[in-house]
């Protein structure tokens, strides 16, 4: 009997749960996000302008593209200077504001479900907590990311005018700490982004299948239009359902294959454009493994664990491919979602080179 009374009281709280209130909370408080984050990022305000900072941003860009072109090969195609947004330097308050408008546009799909439990306490209670873990970990966040690219995801446009960026602090506080030389080491983060852009810019159909992946991971199959039960909602917006995780390990499959294709070229470009080349490959690989403890938990805790692990995993399959069947058989990654490699030929990589072969 003990169980039915516990199903009982459950089922009583968790229709109390969704009970819709009179004041609807939203799924998230992103000024409340932004506060935390800010207050996080270690910049006490945003950096002054910099006119003659942006021009040698637009200089090293410009001064790269050609090398880029040539190490990306034939599938450059129209591989001129559009296929490049502006190259921007930005201060860490700057980034965050930059990423809590891209997380405002990835978080709309899922936000809208709210109509369907319109101000229920497991809103307002799931409110707190996820904003508050969304600023702490921007915030954080804010103060390691080196450079990023926003390929305006979700059919939005880019949310700033450029959208290929480096968080200069960062940048600087890095060649400070392991005396590196700044120019270098600038142009070899940027070769990463521009190699992004590169990748999305070229293959329209990438953005596309992204989205469609996002969309499943954030509503599963809610978004189809049908109404689900109370129990489905729950179900979608806490723990998942099968089709979510499924896409979940596409998505990490494909971020695997964009971060190592963008390391394999800063790599190799890198190393024979940049006289110091080994000293910056030395110092990024002990950064890479220099964590404080306080770091690796939240990475742990946070799942970004596996987003490290995605540029060692995907450089990696990169290599071993472009190794056993050159630069042809690489690029076979970009010729359609069919041609993507799954997570676990990302993790072995000749099943991959097997599969393109037979095909």
């Amino acid at each position: 009997m003990a169980w039915g009374v516990a199903l009982g009281v459950g089922a009583v709280v968790l229709r109390e749960l969704v009970r819709p209130r009179e004041q609807p909370a939203r799924l998230i408080d992103w000024d409340r996000v932004e506060e935390i984050a800010l207050n996080r990022c270690g910049e006490a305000a945003d950096p002054p302008a910099d006119l003659a900072r942006e021009q040698a941003y637009q200089a090293i860009a410009a001064d790269l593209e050609p090398q880029l072109v040539q190490a990306l090969g034939s599938g450059t195609a129209a591989a001129d200077i559009r296929l490049y947004p502006g190259l921007t330097a930005v201060g860490r308050r700057q980034w965050v504001r930059f990423n809590i408008r891209i997380f405002r546009q990835m978080f709309e799909p899922l936000e809208s479900l709210q109509r369907l439990i319109p101000g229920s306490l497991i809103l307002s209670v799931g409110q707190k907590g996820i904003s508050r873990y969304l600023g702490m970990m921007l915030g954080l966040l804010a103060r390691r990311v080196l450079g990023q690219y926003d390929p305006a995801l979700l059919g939005r446009e880019p949310v700033e005018t450029s959208s290929l960026i480096l968080v200069e602090p960062n940048v600087q506080a890095w060649a400070q700490k392991d005396r590196l030389p700044i120019d270098e080491l600038r142009r070899w983060l940027a070769m990463h982004e521009m190699t992004h852009a590169w990748e999305f810019r070229a293959h329209p159909w990438l953005q596309s299948y992204l989205e469609g992946l996002l969309k499943q991971v954030m509503v599963g199959r809610l978004g189809d239009g049908h109404r689900p039960s109370r129990l489905e909602l729950i179900r979608t917006l806490t723990v998942g359902v099968g089709q979510q995780w499924k896409a979940i390990a596409r998505l990490q499959a494909v971020m695997s294959l964009l971060e190592g294709y963008s390391n394999l070229v800063m790599n190799e470009v890198g190393r024979r454009a940049l006289p110091h080349f080994a000293l910056l490959e030395g110092a990024y690989r002990r950064r890479q493994q220099e964590r404080t403890a306080l770091e690796k938990a939240f990475l742990r805790l946070t799942g970004l664990e596996m987003k490290m692990r995605q540029y060692v995993l995907g450089e990696r399959f990169c290599r071993e491919v472009r190794d056993a069947g050159g630069r042809e058989l690489l690029e076979r990654v970009w010729e359609g979602p069919e041609w993507l490699p799954t997570m676990a030929e990302i993790q072995r990589p000749s099943l991959y080179i097997e599969r393109a072969r037979s095909r």
